[in-house]
């Protein structure tokens, strides 16, 4: 029986979810188990197949996966910390080719929507959109699909033994996604002097509720991070409001969570944790 970590990941080895994987947890530590939904993800921890999961919750280009934050809450899962991760994609295929010898692409739609400049050079290249970027690499290597190419990290190139053929071919160079370690909740340990926290809650409809809300982080100083409203499920044009709140001293947001309490309502803190490095950022 393996002793390894088994850390839960969305689409096959190395895609993007297991490079986070391997930059929060020791790579050598860890054994990946794929799963092809963020659904599917959450049932591999609640079930313990998983021992945590690593999931994207938003993107410099695309925004928060706002399903993911329902996920959280449904499932009752914990944020162990976090991950920002550069998404650089490379045009990989069979050893052996060029560019010119590629007439389709296939990856994950968004990682498409990413290069599509570089793909609008090549107009004789079909576009093919498939369920994740390392799938497409080890769908092309598995089959030995000739003049098919895949984009992907340059760790599915390594993965399934491909060439890459262009690298670094998405438009915009500054494209980072934020990932979330989750675990569940009764495996959750608050960490030694966390510094940030991902909540939400609801105010009254009334004039001034979400200033007041907001003017107790201001008096203690908490930065305010991230700000985003969300529909609430079964209450249509009603919204929750999500936010990342970062502080110095742990102290100063314990009494502003406490006074918080008291002006909001229906609040969720879906972890406390250290924010991550922001590598370029």
């Amino acid at each position: 029986m393996s002793s390894k970590l088994k850390i839960g990941i969305q689409g096959a080895a190395a895609s993007f979810h297991d490079v986070a994987a391997r930059k929060f947890f020791s790579p050598e530590e860890i054994e990946v188990v794929e799963c092809s939904s963020f659904k599917i993800l959450c049932e591999s921890l609640a079930s313990r197949e998983s021992k945590f999961c690593m999931m994207a919750i938003e993107n410099t280009i695309a925004g928060s996966i706002l399903t993911n934050y329902s996920l959280l809450e449904r499932y009752g899962f914990k944020i162990l910390g976090e991950v920002y991760l550069p998404i650089s994609l490379n045009l990989m295929a069979l050893p052996g080719q060029t560019v010119g010898d590629i007439q389709f692409v296939q990856s994950h739609p968004m990682a498409l929507f990413q290069c599509e400049d570089f793909l609008f050079n090549f107009p004789h290249i079909k576009v093919l959109e498939a369920a994740d970027t390392a799938e497409s690499a080890k769908n092309i290597s598995e089959k030995k699909l000739r003049a098919f190419g895949a984009i992907a990290s340059e760790l599915a190139a390594q993965t399934y033994g491909l060439e890459i053929l262009q690298s670094r071919i998405e438009t915009n160079k500054l494209n980072y996604t934020r990932f979330f370690a989750i675990c569940r909740s009764e495996d959750y340990v608050l960490p030694k002097n966390p510094d940030k926290v991902s909540l939400r809650f609801e105010t009254e409809h009334e004039p001034g509720s979400l200033t007041k809300a907001l003017d107790v982080l201001k008096k203690y100083k908490i930065n305010l991070a991230k700000i985003q409203s969300i529909p609430i499920l079964g209450r249509p044009y009603q919204y929750s409001i999500h936010i990342d709140a970062e502080w110095i001293q742990y102290a100063d947001f314990e009494k502003a969570l406490e006074e918080f309490k008291k002006v909001t309502s229906n609040l969720f803190l879906f972890g406390e944790y250290k924010r991550a490095e922001r590598e370029g950022i």
